[in-house]
């Protein structure tokens, strides 16, 4: 099904984004990438790869400009939304900017995909919209009680898009990733997010770590190729349209561990712990049922796998990590 589609990613230069355009690449899709290279102070355009893909056309520009987007949606079978400001903190900084980029943005995106009439639309929300949650195991017919407008605008954006499937027969599918690490990812400022990459950017400069609450918060680490993975079965499988579904490991992991592991690749340094900052949830672990029957599917890689595989990278992109650290 992908094999020479036209196939629009937004936000396909950043750490996810870029994952999936590498994957549909590699399945011999006409890959468009728009993207205002806001996220970093870098070149990760090319840092992270997708510059350096022939045959992917990067057209700079922001997901608020209706224009540009309907004349590339115009020209595509299939819409992978993954632009937004991505990030709980910077979200609940800029409350504005988050519901014009996060919600405003994604109305109009879902409507072009409406009125172009697009083979499927898919949409990357986050295990952030079950806030507190009802139990630690997060299951797709639980309540959603977000606890941050990062949170809500992405279940907005879900339930959003389940609508555009039942009222308007546009096919949507929405995946809640669980707390992403991998390659390519350099933590942000002021960020809250990413434990592996801030964690392992501090042990790098031989800097404290700090950790909120005691660290026995639980969070389900999915690699970010596994993430990839699951947005381009989503696009092959008719299975996903319409729904809306976790995609984790299942497995829950606390924040002490991940810094005992942090530790094993880049040495020990001190360990500072502050109270919860706001929008930060305890976390909880994927109920991975529906993935598993959607998709026919389940993450490969292991944990330990996984925070080697990004050590390695970091190795090689050590000149990434910002000063700030």
């Amino acid at each position: 099904m992908i094999k020479g589609k036209q196939i629009l990613v937004t936000g396909g230069a950043g750490t996810v984004g870029s994952r999936i355009v590498k994957k549909l690449y590699e399945k011999h899709a006409k890959v468009t990438v728009l993207d205002n290279l806001s996220a970093y102070p870098f070149d990760y355009l090319n840092e992270y790869g997708v510059g350096k893909l022939d045959g992917v056309n990067f057209v700079k520009g922001d997901i608020t400009n209706k224009k540009l987007v309907n004349d590339l949606i115009k020209k595509t079978d299939v819409v992978v939304h993954v632009a937004a400001l991505a990030d709980v903190g910077a979200c609940v900084r800029n409350p504005s900017l988050e519901f014009e980029t996060n919600v405003a943005a994604t109305q109009t995106i879902l409507e072009l995909c409406k009125e172009n009439k697009i083979e499927k639309y898919v949409f990357a929300s986050s295990a952030a919209v079950y806030g507190k949650g009802v139990d630690k195991v997060f299951r797709e017919d639980q309540p959603c009680f977000p606890i941050s407008n990062y949170a809500l605008s992405k279940y907005w954006g879900e339930q959003q898009a389940r609508l555009y499937y039942e009222l308007y027969d546009l096919p949507t599918t929405s995946i809640r990733f669980f707390s992403v690490y991998g390659s390519p990812q350099i933590p942000k400022q002021g960020s809250h997010s990413w434990a592996v990459a801030i964690f392992g950017a501090l042990a790098k400069r031989k800097k404290p770590i700090t950790v909120y609450g005691d660290g026995n918060q639980i969070r389900d680490f999915t690699h970010s190729s596994d993430i990839a993975q699951s947005v381009v079965l989503s696009i092959e499988k008719p299975t996903t349209n319409g729904k809306f579904f976790n995609v984790g490991t299942g497995k829950h992991v606390t924040v002490n561990t991940i810094v005992e592991k942090v530790f094993e690749h880049a040495g020990k340094v001190p360990i500072i712990y502050k109270p919860y900052p706001k929008g930060d949830p305890l976390g909880g672990y994927a109920d991975v049922t529906l993935m598993k029957k959607y998709l026919d599917w389940q993450p490969e890689i292991k944990l330990d796998d996984g925070i080697r595989e990004y050590f390695e990278w970091l190795s090689d992109h050590e000149h990434l990590i910002p000063d700030w650290v």
